[in-house]
């Protein structure tokens, strides 16, 4: 019961950090008209991501973590070197967008390095935890960050126009758009991280399943609310239109006045996670490796290669770019890891 509700809670706050600065403009972008197709196709992939890597509600035995450490030399260091190397991308293209947004809206005068050097230090400092330890801070996280991200998207609701969220009617133009490629990173990470907090129980599996068909409720409304604000044509052009809705929604019953504080807040707290679970990943699969090999993916070094990339991102646009390109790597080595998770399920299932 514990095990499945920290699992489910972190499934949901990995996810909701991933939504606020790609994904509503890319599924805007790409199409036209009918954007919940592209949401649910997208959320359907997911899916079966997950159902290949975790399976149904049976209880699983297999730790995939434990099993690749478990492996021969070789496609251990294969394995490690392929998702550190993508981990270090994820992580700097995550602190680039996240701390390019904070000094956007809310610090200008703040040099861009130390608000990406400050999430690398906190995430870093979280990451020596155990993995029972991260389960537990999500929990303590999604206190904090879920109740924000709710109250920040339903106090919209009341300037959102259902004719302009019009038409519904779907199109597959979007498959032809190179502006979609974002979201195979955004549909993909989650399950690329969640894959290695395993074994899970039968209950366990059925809270994670319970999150994810959740999260399908988070996935329309950031696409919704700012079409239902400023209709297609006027938010298609905008780079951020979720965060420009929020942040012109003023409230009077809390101590803050903007609800994109709320928004940027709970976001924060879902960077540090997403940050903190791929540093952790790293310095974990290089755990039975040499004292050099375990030197290069501990998480001091790998924040300062992600912070040396994420410094020669010079501009949103460079950034975009990098999202177009890294997508479709990201969600590569995602699903081999899949792939990887269901053959050693597979395995442990012939061994009962």
């Amino acid at each position: 019961m514990k095990q499945g509700i920290s699992i489910s809670v972190l499934y949901i706050v990995l996810q909701y950090g991933l939504l606020m600065f790609i994904f509503p403009q890319s599924v805007i972008q790409s199409q036209s008209s009918g954007h919940w197709l592209t949401v649910v196709l997208g959320w359907l992939l997911q899916g079966v991501l997950l159902w290949l890597l975790v399976g149904g509600f049976r209880e699983g035995k297999e730790d995939l973590l434990v099993c690749i450490l478990k492996s021969k030399k070789a496609p251990r260091l294969i394995w490690l070197g392929v998702l550190t190397i993508s981990n270090i991308c994820v992580i700097a293209l995550i602190i680039r967008g996240h701390s390019q947004l904070l000094k956007l809206f809310f610090l200008p005068n703040t040099p861009l390095w130390v608000l990406m050097a400050l999430l690398l230090v906190s995430s870093m400092c979280i990451s020596y935890a155990g993995r029972n330890s991260l389960l537990r801070l999500s929990l303590l996280v999604g206190i904090f960050g879920l109740p924000l991200v709710l109250i920040s998207l339903a106090s919209s609701f009341s300037d959102l126009s259902l004719l302009m969220m019009r038409p519904l009617q779907p199109s597959l133009s979007f498959l032809g758009e190179p502006k979609i490629l974002p979201l195979f990173f955004i549909f993909s990470h989650t399950i690329g991280v969640i894959g290695f907090f395993g074994p899970l129980s039968r209950m366990a599996k059925r809270w994670l399943w319970g999150a994810w068909l959740i999260s399908l409720f988070f996935y329309l409304l950031v696409v919704y609310i700012p079409l239902g604000f400023f209709g297609h044509e006027a938010a298609a052009p905008l780079r951020h239109p979720l965060i420009i809705v929020l942040d012109s929604i003023r409230v009077n019953w809390f101590f803050f006045d903007r609800l994109s504080l709320f928004y940027i807040m709970a976001v924060l707290l879902s960077t540090l996670m997403n940050v903190t679970g791929l540093l952790w990943l790293s310095r974990a699969l290089a755990s039975r490796s040499s004292a050099f090999i375990r030197l290069a993916a501990n998480p001091i070094t790998v924040s300062a290669i992600a912070l040396i990339l994420a410094l020669l991102i010079v501009n949103m646009s460079e950034l975009e770019k990098w999202t177009e390109w890294g997508a479709p790597a990201r969600f590569g080595v995602v699903f081999a890891t899949v792939l990887a998770g269901a053959y050693y399920r597979r395995q442990a299932q012939l061994r009962r």
